[in-house]
């Protein structure tokens, strides 16, 4: 087994699976959130992962890190994929009633068999409305 490696990671508020084989992101979320309080939680926080050419079994692992250096979840996900040549891998993770406690930026890092094989950063910011000018 050469490494295993991820092609993308997108984060959504859900993902649906069709009856074609496709599969459909919903509400996809860019690197950076403006919400409005903290705790802030998503009823359902979805990722969607692209694996390079996977061959063999792997045991992947994500890990989401507080801007405070400290873990999220009370252990790492953890899961087994397995592939062959010339077919793409995708991994669909759903967590429901995620809540991110405070503002910043957090990382979710991905390992395969114990190696750490990269990070994503996902940034939430309170937002601020802008004050109301009177004349």
């Amino acid at each position: 087994m050469s490494e295993l490696n991820y092609r993308s990671v997108l984060i959504c508020e859900d993902i649906r699976q069709e009856v074609n084989g496709r599969v459909s992101l919903m509400g996809v979320l860019a690197s950076k959130l403006f919400v409005t309080r903290f705790p802030f939680k998503f009823l359902k926080l979805c990722l969607f992962i692209e694996w390079e050419e996977v061959v063999g079994k792997w045991d992947v692992g994500i890990n989401i890190v507080k801007p405070s250096g400290t873990p999220l979840l009370p252990k790492p996900l953890a899961a087994s994929i397995e592939g062959q040549v010339g077919l793409t891998a995708r991994s669909m993770i759903v967590l429901e009633n995620f809540e991110f406690p405070e503002a910043g930026t957090y990382l979710f890092e991905f390992t395969a068999n114990g190696k750490s094989i990269g990070c994503e950063r996902f940034t939430l910011e309170k937002y601020e409305a802008a004050p109301k000018v009177t004349n």
